[in-house]
């Protein structure tokens, strides 16, 4: 049984990559493109984009969606 530090350590790395596309906004419907990494005020991680600072893990990360043509039924 793992603990609970040992699943977000696991869990919480993404596989992002300069260059990738991510999915934001309210919705997570808006398409930007990642531009660099940097943390804030709060040391939290943040992600540089063209639409701006985005807080890490609030956004889908397109490479890892299914396509709807995989979609399960």
């Amino acid at each position: 049984m793992k603990t609970f530090k040992q699943y977000l350590t696991d869990t919480a790395n993404p596989d992002i990559k300069k260059g990738d596309i991510i999915l934001t906004g309210r919705w997570k419907n808006r398409q930007a493109v990642v531009k660099g990494f940097s943390k804030d005020k709060n040391n939290q991680p943040t992600v540089k984009t063209n639409k701006g600072l985005i807080n890490l893990y609030k956004f889908r990360i397109k490479k890892l969606m299914k396509d709807k043509d995989e979609k399960d039924i």
